[in-house]
């Protein structure tokens, strides 16, 4: 609030500038080739009814999944990851059961159950264990209570790691660090590894947006467009040249603009990599106390199978 004042812009343009992400309907991000959704839900008590956040309230969670049912009825062969996290709220237990029995209703027995063992999720076979069953919706919930008694995969399922900056130099580096420690034969099969190659908004992203003199990204949009896309395929080049592999799930912001599908898709030809085999140099990143707490979970072994 106090930058909109500073800057003499209303508060919630400037803000949604910055919390949009994506520019395509979440419908339309599968249809482009996105395998795995981050829905970051929050309660709303004043509607009663659970909506996307990020910064500011958006679309109602159930209209979203409605948008993934619709997409896997008329895709039988895909399957489709869905991570429900950062629940805002304060949602109290009658607010959680509401949303775990909705996402019950809307996708049924199209649910991936959770088999009990983090590790299955990459060890499953795509065509064995989840088309032939036609169980092709794994969700990941944030409130493994919850997520229990309706068999949801609990949410250390997926190991999340991001670079918490602006900057291309400093995310590269941290996500080195990451894919090096992933292919570490030390790192234990507990979780899929999710690799954000992401530009987190900062104080100075937006103050750097009105400079007169010199241009800068103007919403996170841009930013993920001018500063983070572009350099995804060197750096799987990078990466792959020195026989390392990447993970499991890589995740962009601007999807529609970017050549991210491709990119997968040359790295499931490759295949993975033997563990121990990357060769690549260490990245010293700019903030290693936080590479060190991304770092400090276990990662997952096995081939890459990376959705994106």
């Amino acid at each position: 609030m106090k930058i909109a004042e500073a800057v003499g812009v209303p508060a919630d343009r400037l803000v949604r500038r910055w919390a949009r992400a994506q520019t395509d309907s979440v419908g339309a991000q599968l249809e482009r080739g996105a395998r795995y959704l981050d829905l970051r839900a929050g309660w709303d008590g004043d509607s009663t009814a659970w909506r996307i956040h990020h910064a500011l309230e958006g679309q109602a969670v159930d209209e979203i999944l409605e948008e993934i049912k619709v997409f896997l009825v008329e895709r039988p062969s895909e399957v489709v990851i869905v991570e429900l996290s950062h629940f805002l709220g304060d949602p109290d237990a009658e607010a959680m059961a509401r949303l775990a029995i909705v996402v019950d209703e809307i996708f049924g027995d199209l649910l991936a159950p959770f088999p009990g063992n983090t590790a299955a999720l990459y060890e499953m076979k795509i065509g064995r264990d989840f088309v032939d069953k036609n169980r092709r919706c794994v969700v990941v919930f944030e409130d493994d209570e919850v997520a229990a008694r309706h068999k949801f995969w609990p949410s250390r399922a997926v190991t999340n790691t991001y670079a918490d900056s602006d900057e291309t130099d400093v995310m590269r580096a941290f996500n080195q660090d990451v894919v090096r420690a992933f292919n570490d034969p030390d790192f234990t099969p507990d979780a899929v590894l999710k690799l954000s190659w992401t530009l987190t908004t900062q104080p100075k992203t937006i103050l750097e947006s009105f400079n007169p003199i010199k241009r800068h990204p103007k919403s996170l949009v841009e930013l993920a467009s001018t500063r983070a896309n572009p350099f995804l395929s060197s750096f799987i080049a990078d990466a792959t040249d020195h026989r390392c592999s990447l993970g499991h799930i890589i995740v962009i912001d601007d999807f529609a603009g970017a050549d991210v599908v491709d990119d997968v898709l040359r790295l499931n030809d490759i295949g993975s990599f033997p563990k121990g085999a990357c060769a690549w140099p260490s990245a010293r990143p700019a903030r290693p106390d936080r590479a060190a707490a991304a770092l400090s979970a276990p990662l997952a072994r096995g081939a890459p199978s990376i959705v994106v």
